[in-house]
């Protein structure tokens, strides 16, 4: 196994602690069995996407040396319940920080806890630090200390992305705190304006790791006020901070963070007692409920290596379920939860789903034999199957949909393709039905743009950019727009040609079995370039298939940021899902 990727572990125990989820990683049966146990606290927004996989990997490389770790979410957030609680603020974020803390004792027998947070998690661990009676040590890392700038950041950063997105301004969510598409509790929001760490009597002296990012002086000034308090602290310059959060395409696990939180965690003396037998066992399937539906955190297939959410209705079911994938960048509450409420939609109509993490994605360890990146790789077909197989044995699998955006929407198709099991698919912007680039293409008029940009010429000098990819894409981007009419006389046309062909090949296979294929494109996404390709300017040669529809979206970007374009996109997955249920009789349904 190699310990820092987690391949070959089993995905992390899921538990129920009153309406909350969280996932429990016990110590490993052959590591020492000390007295600590580790309870991990979210950032908010992008950074939590960006973190998840990190969590993941840290709880991994904790159970090898000895120590428990429990993972949740605040309420109104990622997979937690929409609670009403949210609008208590911050006060009922720290409720449910003592709930885990209890349920982490209880399922660990550890008798001292260490708060780890980052971000905004990290400034909740500071403040929760006097109300845990079992407190050892806080880890900080890159905390929030004025809430005020912080939400000013945010708030630069949410414009930001939105301009890289190319989201219309009067589409942008501007509530305090709100961020790619997430809105925090505006509760929170309020409460964070009076945030400052540097006011917070900590009083217990507590051991404290603190990772500070690199060039901020504000982080310096609340060392120095750490350390004249009388803490014992370990301080860390937070090497590779920004290519972790910045971008979560592209994320970068800190390796040596890791190896230094877990040196300094084995250095408290706390790590040498021994624990106690554990006061209780996670419930193997346990639910959170609300009026419309319940949900269950589960892992399953091989060695229960994938993490996912069964959520059903509490209603009477319409007999059909829907199974949502992730892309290879955020996990399986989707961008801007969007895979939360997804399911949660369906939930209201009577229709089950399952979201969960392919292997190497957000709390599901990767496997042997896959690239770490796995955008678009066909790999991922695998961990669908195993998700088929899977609500088949819950008697649920009698019609089925498959739904994904961008390289979730590429699995799907193939999958579908792959699986005659799957009665429809519903895809949103895919950049191909049939891949041959590396890595993620950008289109012509991107990458020309690019090449006069001082930046992308920093960023090939330094190797960030693969150059060997970007050639090929650009090779492959060039030979597209002269295939069609050069074929018979342009050789290196010619293999564009025939794969065309094989994408309609594989359209004919779908129309033949009568499965449903439903294609979303926002307008100008760079998906649409290749789809032109292959069925016309306006998708005419889709009239061919009549199980196929297409559905332009105005006013969206790729991720379906803006709020109006996900209940688009929800609307459409109902009918779908409903018509699913109700098929025409005595044949199968061809229409979304």
């Amino acid at each position: 196994m190699n310990s820092e990727e987690g391949k070959g572990r089993s995905a992390a125990q899921p538990t129920v602690f009153g309406s909350h989820m969280g996932l429990f990683t016990a110590a490993d049966d052959d590591a020492p069995k000390g007295g600590l146990a580790v309870l991990f606290l979210n950032p908010w927004g992008i950074e939590e996407m960006c973190t998840r996989r990190f969590y993941r990997v840290l709880a991994e490389r904790l159970a090898e040396v000895g120590i428990a770790s429990l993972r949740f979410d605040y309420p109104g957030t990622v997979n937690s319940l929409d609670h009403t609680s949210a609008e208590r603020g911050l006060s009922a974020w720290s409720e449910v920080i003592g709930k885990a803390a209890e349920e982490l004792k209880g399922l660990s027998g550890a008798r001292s806890l260490v708060l780890l947070g980052q971000g905004i998690g990290a400034s909740l661990a500071l403040v929760q630090a006097r109300s845990e009676p079992s407190l050892a040590a806080i880890a900080l890392l890159a905390p929030v200390l004025k809430g005020r700038a912080y939400l000013r950041e945010l708030s630069l950063f949410s414009r930001l992305i939105d301009d890289g997105l190319g989201i219309k301004p009067e589409l942008r969510d501007g509530a305090p705190g709100s961020i790619a598409g997430l809105r925090m509790p505006a509760a929170v929001a309020n409460d964070l304006r009076s945030l400052d760490l540097n006011n917070v009597e900590i009083g217990t002296e507590p051991q404290i790791f603190l990772a500070e990012r690199p060039g901020l002086e504000g982080d310096t000034v609340f060392r120095d006020r750490l350390t004249a308090g009388g803490c014992q602290l370990r301080t860390t310059l937070f090497a590779g901070y920004d290519a972790m959060v910045s971008n979560p395409l592209n994320q970068a696990i800190p390796d040596a963070l890791i190896d230094e939180l877990i040196e300094w965690l084995q250095s408290l003396p706390q790590y040498r007692f021994h624990s106690a037998p554990p006061a209780k066992s996670p419930v193997a399937i346990a639910s959170i409920h609300s009026v419309t539906m319940r949900e269950t955190p589960l892992r399953f297939g091989p060695q229960d290596r994938l993490y996912g959410v069964l959520c059903e209705p509490t209603e009477a079911s319409v007999g059909v379920t829907a199974v949502i994938l992730t892309t290879a960048y955020d996990h399986a509450a989707g961008w801007a939860r969007s895979s939360v409420e997804l399911a949660r939609e369906l939930a209201t109509i009577g229709v089950s789903s399952l979201r969960f993490d392919s292997a190497g994605v957000g709390d599901s360890p990767p496997v042997e034999g896959r690239r770490k990146q796995v955008l678009y790789d066909e790999s991922q077909i695998a961990d669908v199957e195993i998700a088929r197989d899977f609500i088949d044995s819950l008697g649920i699998g009698a019609r089925t949909m498959l739904i994904g955006r961008c390289s979730g929407a590429y699995v799907a198709f193939r999958s579908v393709l792959a699986d005659p099991r799957w009665d429809a698919c519903m895809i949103v912007n895919p950049v191909a039905f049939r891949w041959r680039f590396k890595g993620l293409p950008k289109t012509l008029k991107a990458y020309m743009r690019n090449a006069f940009d001082m930046e992308t010429v920093r960023r090939l000098w330094s190797g960030e950019v693969d150059l060997g990819a970007v050639t090929k894409n650009i090779s492959v981007r060039l030979v597209d727009r002269m295939a069609t009419g050069l074929s018979p006389v342009f050789a290196p046309a010619r293999p564009l040609t025939q794969l065309t062909a094989q994408v309609h090949r594989d359209f004919q296979s779908l129309a033949n079995r009568g499965a449903v294929l439903s294609i979303i494109y926002t307008e100008g996404d760079d998906g649409q370039e290749m789809f032109r390709i292959n069925f016309g300017d306006a998708g005419e040669r889709l009239a061919a298939y009549p199980n196929v529809q297409l559905h332009l979206f105005p006013d969206a970007d790729h991720n379906l940021t803006p709020l109006p374009a996900r209940q688009k996109m929800i609307e459409l997955a109902k009918l779908q899902a409903l018509a699913l249920g109700h098929p025409p009789q005595g044949k199968r349904l061809a229409i979304c």
